[in-house]
């Protein structure tokens, strides 16, 4: 109740546990953010954890197991929103001696740079505003906020992650990641993430054997307590819960749990949505957010390509250069069939 009181003083009550799909960070986008995200094919589809979620997510059978009992805990949080859930990991767990939250979508940023000012502003003998810990560049917005006494930081910076956050896995204790990213960058993220610090928790909106693109080992392995698909986490857009993935990097495992490779072929971006108004499939790109009638011609890294010498389709893989008859699991669910060459 304590940690839900300070959040409704910060946010406003109003802000604190919305739910659907018209919340105030998925409603502030201006028109510049929604043209340069579809530019560079990205969505600005936003929902965020619910306290209650971020309660469980907290807990010692998922994250808090990273988090000494001594403190000095690092937290990372990658695609932070409106700040709230840095701000309730930073209220609710002691813990923490740093929680560092980083935003690309400035407008949303600027939601929890508010909360903290005004946070300072109403408590000023608990908490004052003070200097990144990093000086941030000229068009970036950085934001510090001290726990007077303990020295505790939270700090929210609006900044593209892959420039800035990821650097910081390798001596995090706990990573939140519950955002969805293109496919194009997963490749970048694994060989980021495959350098985590032994023993650190991430919580992720994607399962890592569907994005483990790459050829360098996945150090992690998936909790006892969320292996069971019924581990959901409440949501803005699904209070009753909703899937994600909590793991652990544990590089004692004999043979790794999530196995590398680049030419993955679980993951697509598609989804099949079924039209009632005409009893027909059409497909859905949940990173675009666009939608079609024709099926896909490519999922994840997998394209369709046609061969006129054999009369038949193959399948090329981008990153690789690697082509195969064989449909890749990624097509094979949206349609596509292996022909014969």
């Amino acid at each position: 109740p304590a940690v839900l009181r300070t959040l409704a003083t910060a946010f406003g009550e109003s802000l604190v546990g919305e739910t659907g799909y018209e919340i105030a960070a998925a409603r502030c986008c201006t028109h510049s953010e929604r043209d340069l995200a579809k530019r560079s094919g990205c969505s600005l589809l936003y929902g965020e954890l619910l306290p209650d979620g971020v309660s469980k997510a907290l807990t010692r059978e998922r994250l808090g197991g990273a988090l000494p009992p001594n403190g000095g805990a690092v937290v990372l949080e990658l695609g932070s929103g409106s700040g709230k859930v840095a701000m309730q990991t930073f209220l609710q767990c002691r813990e923490a001696v740093h929680v560092f939250a980083v935003e690309l979508v400035p407008s949303r940023h600027a939601i929890g740079a508010a909360a903290v000012r005004r946070l300072a502003s109403q408590h000023p003998e608990a908490y004052r505003i003070s200097q990144p810990s990093v000086s941030p560049g000229p068009e970036e917005d950085a934001l510090a906020l001290d726990e007077v006494g303990s020295g505790r930081r939270l700090e929210l910076r609006c900044a593209d992650f892959f420039s800035l956050g990821l650097d910081l896995a390798h001596r995090s204790d706990v990573i939140f990641f519950a955002v969805h990213i293109p496919c194009r960058l997963f490749p970048q993220l694994c060989a980021t993430l495959s350098k985590a610090k032994e023993g650190c928790r991430l919580f992720t909106y994607h399962a890592l054997d569907t994005i483990w693109w790459s050829d360098e080992p996945c150090p992690f392995r998936q909790v006892e307590d969320n292996i069971p698909d019924a581990d959901t986490f409440s949501t803005s857009w699904s209070p009753q819960g909703y899937r994600f993935y909590v793991y652990v990097c544990d590089r004692a495992q004999k043979t790794p749990e999530i196995q590398a490779g680049v030419r993955n072929e679980t993951f697509t971006e598609w989804k099949p949505m079924w039209d009632e108004a005409t009893q027909t499939w059409y497909f859905h790109n949940e990173e675009t957010e666009e939608s079609q009638w024709e099926v896909p011609r490519q999922a994840g890294c997998w394209r369709v390509e046609w061969s006129p010498e054999c009369n038949a389709h193959f399948y090329w893989h981008e990153l690789s250069g690697h082509s195969q008859w064989e449909v890749p699991r990624c097509l094979a669910e949206l349609g596509w069939t292996t022909t014969s060459a």
